[in-house]
C-alpha cells in the first residue's frame, strides 16, 4: 500500500492557511473548494471522494513552508527586499486617478500593459456582495474592467486559484496580489513550470487583511439594508485616505468614518497575517502602496509609492511613463522604508512568531534570514502577541456569525470609551506639538 502523502488539511486546522489559492491551482481533479468560516476565514476543503492523494496541494502551500526554489529567491533582507529605485506617482488618466485609492499607479501600469499588448490579461480582485467571502479574483482584459476593480480589498481572496487554467491563456499576464499570493505563486512554479516568465508580478504593500466578517460588522454600522458594493477606503466620496462607504440597493451611498476600520483591525486580523514577515512584498517585480512618511506627497487626493525590484520592472515603469499612463518622480528609498515602519515590523514579527511557538502550534518554515533579520522582542511584547493570536483563533469558536458580531460590537464600544477617555490628552498633545513647531520657526 502506498504511503499516504500529506495534504493541506492539517495546515487549515492549524490556521496557517493564507487563503492564497495555490492549492486549488495545483489540484488536477477539482478536489478542493473554499468555505467561508463563521469568523470570516476563507479556507480550502478537500473532497476525499475525488482526491488522488498526490500531495501537490501540500507541496505548494506557502502558509506552511517555502519551497527550495522560493528560498533561493529570498533577498538578503527579507523584510525590505532588493530595491533598485523608489518613486511616488499617479495615474494620468483622470477617471483612473479620481477613482483610485492612493494614486492609481497600479491601474495605470495595467492600462499600459494591456493597451500595448505586453500582457493579454491581468488578475485582479473585485468586491462581490453576492459571494459569501465578498471578494473574488478575476481575469480582466479591458480598461473598463480595471477601473471597476480599483481600490484595495482588505479581506482574504484566493487569487492564485485562477492559475489553474493559465495554460489556456496565450501570452504574458500580470498578477496584482499581496505578499502571500506572491509566495503561493513562487511555490506553484515548482509544479507548473510553464508559469515561469509568463507572469508580471505587481505586489501591494500589506500590513494585514481582515476576515470577511469585518464587512458584515462595518456594514451594519451604516445600514441594515442589502448592499451592492462595499469600499474600505473611498476617496471618491471622502478625502484621502478615504472613509468606508457602501452602496444600498436603491443606489444611495452611505459612509462610515475611517476610524472605525482602524479601530476594528486588531479584532478581525487573521492569525496567519500576524505570522507573516513580508509587508513589503519582496518577491514581486513592482511594489505599490501608500507613501507614508514622504513629505511632498499629495495628501488631498493621494499618491502611490512605487518600488522597483528588478530591471524588468524598471523597463515597464519607464515605458508606462513614456506612454503617459503614469507620471512618477524619484523619492528616497531610505525615507520610503522608514515610513513603512519596517523596524517595528521586525520586532512585531519576532513577538508573534515566538508567541505562536510557545503556544505549541506548528510553525511555518521560512528561510533562515527571516529570523536573523528580525529584532528580538521582549517578554511583554510576546505576551501581548499571545493575546492577539488567541483572539484571532477564537473568531471561529462562535456558534454563528451573529454571535461573533455581537461580541465585536462590545469590543467596538469599549474601544470608543477608551478613545473618549483619551480625547483631552490628545488635544493637549496636539497643542504642545503646535507650540513646539512655532518655537522652532
Amino acid at each position: 500500500m502506498a504511503k499516504k502523502r500529506e495534504d493541506i488539511t492539517n495546515i487549515v486546522n492549524q490556521h496557517l492557511c493564507h487563503s492564497c489559492g495555490s492549492c486549488f491551482a495545483s489540484c488536477g481533479h477539482d478536489s478542493i473548494s473554499y468555505l467561508n468560516t463563521v469568523g470570516g476565514y476563507l479556507f480550502p476543503k478537500i473532497d476525499y471522494n475525488t482526491c488522488t492523494n498526490c500531495g501537490l496541494c501540500y507541496d505548494v502551500c506557502p502558509g506552511d513552508h517555502f519551497t527550495d526554489y522560493l528560498k533561493k529567491q529570498t533577498p538578503d533582507d527579507p523584510f525590505v527586499g532588493t530595491i533598485l529605485e523608489s518613486y511616488t506617482g499617479v495615474a494620468t488618466n483622470e477617471t483612473i486617478y479620481r477613482n483610485s485609492q492612493s494614486g492609481g499607479v497600479v491601474t495605470g501600469l495595467l492600462k499600459y500593459l494591456l493597451e500595448s499588448g505586453e500582457i493579454s490579461a491581468a488578475i485582479v480582485t473585485n468586491m462581490n456582495m453576492q459571494n459569501n467571502s465578498y471578494s473574488e479574483a478575476k481575469f480582466v482584459t479591458t480598461v473598463e474592467e480595471l477601473v471597476s476593480a480599483q481600490k484595495s480589498k482588505y479581506i482574504p481572496t484566493n487569487i492564485t486559484s485562477l492559475l489553474q487554467n493559465i495554460d489556456k491563456i496565450d501570452g504574458t499576464i500580470a498578477m496584482v496580489g499581496l505578499s502571500c499570493h506572491m509566495h503561493g505563486l513562487e511555490n506553484l512554479l515548482t509544479v507548473k513550470k510553464k508559469l515561469k516568465n509568463k507572469i508580471i508580478k505587481i505586489g501591494l504593500i500589506c500590513d494585514r487583511v481582515m476576515t470577511s466578517s469585518s464587512v458584515d460588522f462595518l456594514s451594519k454600522k451604516i445600514t441594515n439594508k442589502s448592499i451592492t458594493n462595499f469600499v474600505f477606503r473611498d476617496t471618491v466620496n471622502s478625502p484621502y485616505p478615504g472613509d468606508i462607504s457602501l452602496t444600498e440597493m436603491n443606489g444611495n451611498v452611505k459612509k462610515l468614518d475611517k476610524k472605525s476600520r482602524m479601530m476594528m483591525k486588531d479584532y478581525f486580523t487573521p492569525a496567519r497575517c500576524l505570522l507573516c514577515f513580508d509587508k513589503m512584498n519582496v518577491y514581486a517585480d513592482i511594489v505599490v502602496g501608500d507613501p507614508h512618511g514622504i513629505n511632498d506627497m499629495d495628501r488631498i487626493n493621494g499618491e502611490s509609492l512605487v518600488i522597483v525590484r528588478n530591471l524588468k520592472a524598471k523597463e515597464i515603469l519607464e515605458q508606462s511613463q513614456r506612454s503617459r499612463d503614469i507620471t512618477i518622480k524619484p523619492t528616497s528609498t531610505e525615507i520610503a522604508i522608514k515610513g513603512q515602519s519596517i523596524e517595528a515590523k521586525r520586532k512585531k514579527w519576532n513577538a508573534n512568531y515566538t508567541a505562536w511557538k510557545e503556544m505549541g502550534h506548528d510553525l511555518p518554515s521560512y528561510p533562515d534570514g527571516v529570523e536573523l533579520s528580525s529584532i528580538i522582542a521582549d517578554r511583554s511584547e510576546v505576551d501581548k502577541a499571545k493575546k492577539s493570536l488567541k483572539h484571532a483563533l477564537s473568531l471561529d469558536d462562535y456558534t454563528d456569525r451573529d454571535a461573533l458580531l455581537k461580541n465585536a460590537n462590545d469590543y467596538y464600544f469599549n474601544e470608543k470609551r477608551k478613545e473618549y477617555a483619551l480625547f483631552p490628552v490628545t488635544i493637549w498633545i496636539r497643542i504642545i506639538k503646535k507650540i513646539i513647531r512655532i518655537i522652532k520657526r
